[in-house]
């Protein structure tokens, strides 16, 4: 008879599951020392493990493992062996199904991220433009809050009648990549008289202008590309930059009272122009 400990070796089975089937009188020891309860096992017991191993390969639960260790009926052992064989063979349908379908996935997040990481910038230009009488909104908040910051400045046109006269700009003050608080600033062309607290005025003057194809998240080339069309021309900017949005979440056409995001626009069709006021070297 062989110790637990080389019968482990033979096997090729750690000693704690050797232990855990005895427990569970999946394999009982060929014989126990009364005096030092050491467990010994036989050749016999070798071509049982071999059994079992073989059995949990082919997947067969513990429960089963037993069950069918216990039986001697060839015709009961066929029958089980058929049924786990039709088990597995559905599993592989499914499984395979799931491949196809990760491998499509695969391919979906390769296409949509070549677009996305890929945004359409166009040439930087210089332009000049006239003035622009705004309504605006700044505040510092978390960048996801952005959406009921642009909620509440269309709140504020409707409770002030005004006439919309363009597209929503934003301006980020003192922006920075790892902030999760922005000092943001929105703002849109109105047609209005007199004074109304929020309205403000944009001069006119000479800008630096480039426009982004692509997602929101993207735009940050854009604001590279121009810094660096700014800096080796020799001009010089005179304030932050202006984003203003011309084809995205925020419609063209939009009642002030029910404003809702537009999802007819796939972010990689989203477009944006960026401004920076400058004057020459």
């Amino acid at each position: 008879m062989y110790s637990i400990g080389q019968f482990s070796k033979i096997c090729e089975v750690p000693v704690k599951t050797i232990r855990y089937y005895s427990d569970i009188d999946l394999l009982v020891p060929s014989y126990i020392d009364p005096e030092t309860n050491y467990r010994y096992y036989d050749h016999d017991k070798i071509q049982v493990m071999k059994k079992i191993k073989l059995l949990k390969s082919c997947q067969f639960t513990l429960a089963e493992i037993k069950e069918f260790v216990a039986e001697a009926d060839p015709v009961k052992w066929n029958a089980s062996i058929d049924y786990k064989i039709k088990q597995l063979e559905n599993e592989r349908e499914h499984l395979l199904q799931i491949i196809e379908e990760m491998k499509e996935w695969k391919s979906q997040i390769k296409s949509e991220g070549s677009i996305l990481s890929s945004p359409c910038v166009t040439d930087c230009y210089l332009e000049t433009q006239p003035e622009k009488k705004v309504f605006a909104i700044r505040e510092k908040i978390e960048k996801k809050f952005i959406n009921q910051l642009v909620k509440k400045l269309f709140d504020r046109i409707y409770a002030f009648n005004l006439r919309v006269d363009g597209p929503l700009m934003a301006v980020f003050h003192e922006k920075s990549l790892d902030q999760k608080e922005v000092d943001v600033e929105l703002m849109l062309p109105v047609i209005a008289s007199g004074h109304i607290e929020g309205m403000k005025i944009l001069e006119e003057g000479l800008f630096a202008c480039l426009t982004v194809k692509g997602s929101y998240s993207e735009l940050e080339i854009g604001h590279h590309t121009l810094e660096d069309w700014i800096i080796e021309h020799g001009l010089t900017p005179l304030g932050p930059s202006i984003e203003i949005f011309e084809v995205g979440l925020v419609p063209a056409v939009v009642h002030p009272k029910d404003i809702k995001p537009d999802f007819d626009h796939h972010p990689s069709d989203y477009v944006t122009r960026i401004c920076v006021l400058v004057c020459g070297a």
